[in-house]
C-alpha cells in the first residue's frame, strides 16, 4: 500500500531532519577537531615550508584587523586534518578525467636570448659605478667551535667535532628562493621550465665578473650553470610547443658574457647526449647523482685533471620510494606517485667526514659532524635528497687527509651543487662549500662582517672557486639581491 500524502511528509521531513542533525554533527566535530591547539601541524610535509604561525597580539593589530585576519590565516592553515583534505580534494579532482599533460604554476614569459656580445651594465639597468664593497676586517672573531680565522688552510686541521647532528640535512625545497617554478607534467615525469631573463641574467654576470677581478691572481674562478630537467629530457617540438628558452644558447649567452678569465663548462651537450639514461629525477626537480657525475667528468676537462671512474666509488647508497618537489607542487599528482624516483649517491673514498653549520631559530649556528653522503633510509620519502652535502647548510668543510698537497676548493651553490660535491672530495686536501643563500646570516653570527667571496678565499687560502648552481636561479631577482653582497 503506497503511503498517503501526509506519511510521504512525514518521512520528507524526518529525512531532512536527520541530514541536517547529520551535517550539524560533523561541524561539530570539525570545529572541535580545530581546537585541538596541541595537534595543529607546524610544518607541511606536502608543500614543504613552515605553516603560519599564531600572530602576536597588539592592540593596533586588533584596531586595524590584521591580528583578526591573522588569526584566521592561522587557524586554516594549521587545521589538524588540512592535508588529508587537500589530498582528498586532489583525488576527487582525478575523478572528473585523468591528465596525461599539464603544466602547473606556469606564469613566466621567456625573453630572447640574444647572439653575441652585450652591454651588460644597460641589460641590468644600471649606471657603470658599482657600489662600494663592505669593508673586510683583518682579525674577525670566531665562534667558539671549530672554524676558526686562521690566515692558511695548514692551521686549520677541520677535525670533525665529537656532536651528531640529530635532524635530517636541511631540504632545498624548504628555501623560499629555490621552488620548483613552473612544472610540465607528462607520461607520469615532471619537467622543470626554464626561462630567459635578460635583465637578470645579464645581473648574474656582472657580478660574476666582479668575483673574478676580485680574485684575479688569488683564486681561479669556475661556473657551472646546471640545466634543469626539460631542456635536456624532451625533445625540441616539446619544448617549443611549451615555449620553454633554449637552455644551450642561454648558457652560452652568459659564457660569452663572462670575463675571459673565467672557466666555463657548458653540460647541457653532455647531458642531453644521455638523456636516455637517470639523469634527472621524475618527481623532482634536481639532477640525479648520475646526471651531476657527467657533470664533473666535464669540470675535469676544463680543470684539467682525470675524473675518477663510477667504478672507484667504493661505497654506495640507494634509496627508494622518492617522492620530490614535484610530486609536492602538484598536490601529490597521481601519476608520479606511480613513478617514485630512486636515490642513488657514490660515497667519497677519501673521508665521508664533513663540518657543518645548523641554523637555529634564535639566529645561532651549531656546527656538528655529519657525513658528506648520509644513510637517509630513515627519512620521509619527500626528503631523500638530503643525503647529499648535509643539505642546504649555509657554511660546511672537509679536511681529506688521503690528499696532502694543501690543494683547496670552495664551492658556491645553491641545492644542485649537493649531489655534484661528493665527486671532488677525492681531488682536495682542503674543500669547503657555502649555500649563497644563507651564507651571510653565518657571516654575521661568526663574527666576519665581510660576507663576500673574496674576504673567504683570502681567510682560508683557497685556490679554486667553483660556482654551481642551476640556470633558473641565476635569472632570478631574488636569488640575485641576496648575491649581490657574495659575489664580490
Amino acid at each position: 500500500m503506497r503511503p498517503t500524502k501526509q506519511e510521504f511528509q512525514r518521512i520528507r521531513l524526518r529525512t531532512i531532519h536527520i541530514k541536517t542533525l547529520l551535517f550539524l554533527g560533523f561541524l561539530v566535530i570539525m570545529g572541535f577537531i580545530g581546537l585541538l591547539w596541541f595537534a595543529r601541524p607546524k610544518t607541511s610535509e606536502l608543500e614543504k615550508r613552515d605553516l603560519t604561525k599564531f600572530p602576536s597580539f597588539s592592540l593596533k593589530g586588533v584596531w586595524d584587523g590584521s591580528f583578526f585576519s591573522g588569526v584566521e590565516t592561522w587557524y586554516a592553515d594549521t587545521y589538524p586534518l588540512r592535508e588529508g583534505l587537500i589530498d582528498a580534494n586532489t583525488k576527487m579532482e582525478q575523478l572528473y578525467g585523468f591528465k596525461t599533460e599539464q603544466i602547473i604554476n606556469n606564469g613566466e614569459k621567456a625573453d630572447a636570448i640574444p647572439t653575441g656580445t652585450v652591454d651588460l651594465e644597460a641589460l641590468a639597468g644600471r649606471g657603470t659605478t658599482e657600489p662600494a664593497s663592505e669593508p673586510a676586517t683583518d682579525s674577525p672573531a670566531p665562534p667558539a667551535t671549530g672554524e676558526s680565522g686562521g690566515t692558511t688552510v695548514s692551521t686549520e686541521p677541520a677535525e670533525p667535532v665529537t656532536t651528531e647532528y640529530n635532524g635530517h640535512g636541511a631540504a632545498d625545497e624548504n628555501h623560499d628562493l629555490e621552488k620548483a617554478g613552473s612544472i610540465y607534467i607528462a607520461d607520469g615525469a615532471g619537467y622543470g621550465l626554464y626561462y630567459f631573463s635578460e635583465s637578470n641574467s645579464a645581473r648574474y654576470c656582472l657580478l660574476v665578473n666582479k668575483l673574478a677581478k676580485n680574485l684575479a691572481g688569488k683564486a681561479q674562478v669556475y661556473s657551472i650553470l646546471c640545466p634543469i630537467s626539460a631542456g635536456i629530457m624532451l625533445s625540441q617540438e616539446d619544448q617549443e610547443k611549451i615555449g620553454i628558452s633554449d637552455e644551450y644558447a642561454a648558457a652560452e649567452w652568459f659564457y660569452r658574457n663572462m670575463d675571459a678569465s673565467v672557466k666555463t663548462t657548458n653540460v647541457v651537450p653532455t647531458l642531453k647526449a644521455h638523456n636516455d639514461e637517470y639523469i634527472f629525477f621524475r618527481t623532482d626537480h634536481h639532477w640525479t647523482a648520475l646526471g651531476a657525475y657527467y657533470a664533473y667528468r666535464e669540470w675535469c676537462k676544463v680543470k684539467g685533471v682525470t675524473p675518477h671512474e663510477l667504478s672507484f666509488f667504493e661505497k654506495t647508497y640507494e634509496f627508494d620510494g622518492f617522492l620530490g618537489t614535484f610530486y609536492s607542487n602538484s598536490n601529490k599528482d597521481p601519476s608520479l606517485a606511480a613513478n617514485p624516483d630512486t636515490v642513488k649517491a657514490y660515497v667519497p673514498n677519501g673521508t665521508n667526514k664533513m663540518n657543518m653549520f645548523v641554523a637555529n631559530n634564535d639566529g645561532t649556528f651549531t656546527e656538528y659532524g655529519w657525513r658528506i653522503v648520509n644513510d637517509v633510509s630513515n627519512y620521509n620519502k619527500t626528503q631523500l635528497y638530503a643525503a647529499f652535502a648535509g643539505g642546504d647548510q649555509a657554511y660546511n668543510y672537509v679536511h681529506n687527509e688521503a690528499v696532502t698537497d694543501g690543494s683547496s676548493v670552495l664551492i658556491v651553490k645553491d641545492s644542485y651543487g649537493n649531489a655534484f660535491i661528493p665527486y671532488l672530495i677525492d681531488h682536495y686536501e682542503y674543500i669547503y662549500w657555502i649555500d649563497f643563500r644563507n651564507y651571510k646570516k653565518w657571516c654575521g653570527w661568526a663574527g666576519y662582517p665581510d660576507p663576500s667571496i673574496s674576504n673567504l678565499v683570502e681567510r682560508k687560502n683557497i685556490q679554486d672557486v667553483i660556482l654551481c648552481q642551476n640556470i633558473s636561479i641565476a635569472g632570478s631577482s631574488s636569488a640575485l639581491d641576496v648575491m649581490e653582497s657574495i659575489y664580490k
